[in-house]
């Protein structure tokens, strides 16, 4: 077999993990999209069961339509994509829930995982994987006033009006639960949950993009009813209705468990390198076998990994629509379709727009 294309040098300053995206296009559509099926409130899932397209594109915005966006817009979600634990020092599973308390706490302490460096900005160095899931379901049930007071569409004209209070309030909906998922899908990710994001302190460099989408891309078509099948069976405390921090971080310390898995898999030829020349770190990829091998050796575990995240998000689904009171969904006709959703800024953070650039995505 044939190692993979990855077999050059590259400087730091020249790699960019801006082109790491967690699952590829592909698996954030097949988290969605699964996660349609695995809704259990009635009237949601009436709705969503003939919107699974929609909301496997829906899952995709954050990681392709949002990065095409100005810089100084784009950088400002790059970190909620990610979880580095490392750079604190603490375990995922005692990693506090209150992001201004960590802000507090960790800005401008060493960094435990880069040596010699501080931590400049806590939500571009740790990210905020956990609370950017919490924001949009914030956002959700944010609307339930408005849905309340909102009449279904009484002929034809109303049902294509996209100015009519209803129509606006469901297409918002169909939209925030649709970035949601990117994010939990994003967090079933192991790499995304550890600041040794592209393998290479475990010698394992390049494996970012080569686990999550060059050997999911070999996957056979009958993947999404495999994701399916397999999350109807899992349970797990990150299941159980409670505030979301706390239960994505049961699920990010669930998925980092694998991390030691992923490597033992990877079908390295030989190992990556880091040398360090002229104040800056030049790195040469692991080679590896190709995709299809790496998706025979991933592919159970891949399989569960995105399965937790369809199942997870369907319930967060079912819980949010329930706080929203239950809106009927049975009037919304509209042709409208979300290709280009506004780009939704984090509410959370203190500093949003500090000028570090962000370590991935």
């Amino acid at each position: 077999m044939k190692p993979s294309a990855s077999l050059f040098v590259s400087a730091v300053l020249l790699f960019s993990a801006q082109n790491v995206f967690a699952w590829g296009g592909r698996g954030h559509h097949v988290i969605c999209s699964a996660a349609v099926h695995l809704v259990s409130e009635p009237g949601l899932k009436v709705f969503l069961q003939g919107r699974g397209h929609t909301m496997g594109h829906l899952c995709n915005v954050p990681d392709i339509y949002w990065k095409s966006l100005p810089k100084e817009i784009s950088k400002i979600g790059d970190a909620t994509h990610f979880l580095d634990p490392e750079i604190t020092g603490v375990a995922i599973p005692k990693l506090p829930l209150d992001f201004a308390v960590l802000e507090k706490e960790y800005t401008g302490q060493d960094n435990k995982f880069q040596s010699g460096k501080k931590i400049f900005s806590f939500a571009e160095d740790f990210g905020s994987l956990w609370w950017r899931v919490e924001q949009f379901s914030r956002r959700l049930i944010a609307q339930k006033d408005a849905f309340a007071s909102a009449k279904p569409p009484q002929e034809r004209k109303e049902e294509q009006d996209d100015k009519l209070p209803y129509n606006q309030q469901v297409y918002e909906m169909m939209v925030n639960m649709g970035l949601m998922g990117h994010f939990v899908g994003d967090a079933g990710q192991p790499l995304h949950n550890t600041a040794d994001y592209d393998g290479y302190e475990a010698e394992h460099g390049g494996l970012h993009s080569y686990y999550e989408e060059q050997a999911l891309a070999t996957a056979p078509a009958d993947l999404e009813a495999r994701v399916y099948t397999t999350a109807k069976s899992l349970k797990g405390s990150w299941l159980k209705p409670g505030p979301i921090p706390a239960r994505m971080r049961d699920f990010s310390a669930m998925i980092a468990k694998d991390l030691p898995q992923v490597f033992k898999l990877d079908p390295i030829l030989k190992k990556s390198e880091v040398k360090k020349e002229k104040g800056m770190s030049l790195r040469t990829p692991a080679e590896r076998q190709g995709p299809n091998v790496g998706w025979k050796r991933f592919e159970k575990m891949t399989v569960r990994h995105l399965a937790s995240s369809a199942r997870l998000l369907a319930a967060i689904w079912d819980e949010t629509y329930v706080a929203m009171g239950k809106p009927d969904l049975a009037g919304y006709r509209s042709y409208r379709y979300p290709f280009t959703p506004d780009f939704v800024a984090p509410d959370y953070i203190s500093n949003p727009s500090a000028e570090k650039p962000a370590q991935k995505n």
